[in-house]
């Protein structure tokens, strides 16, 4: 199953897999990520609270993104570690 909060906002052509949540890192605030174009979530990824996830990111499976992920980046990891994606070869 798939977990989003009602207070989310996503941007077009987002790719959710399986056992993915998008929500609220606490329950007393109503504030829930916003989500760019193009992004990509990793089966079972958890991304929690007022963050914002630029355009063109992917997001590795099973990461815990709790910080901001800039455009053109990949997340990875338990916290995830917000790294620049390397340009595809031409």
């Amino acid at each position: 199953g798939i977990v989003v909060s009602g207070y989310a906002r996503f941007g077009d052509n987002c790719r959710i897999r399986n056992g993915v949540v998008v929500g609220l890192k606490n329950v007393d605030e109503h504030a829930a990520p916003t989500i760019g174009n193009d992004v990509d979530i990793g089966a079972g990824a958890k991304l929690l609270g007022a963050i914002k996830v630029g355009n063109r990111v992917c997001i590795g499976a099973n990461a815990v993104v709790l910080v901001d992920v800039p455009d053109d980046s990949i997340a990875v990891g338990v916290p995830a570690v917000v790294r620049p994606r390397k340009p595809l070869a031409q």
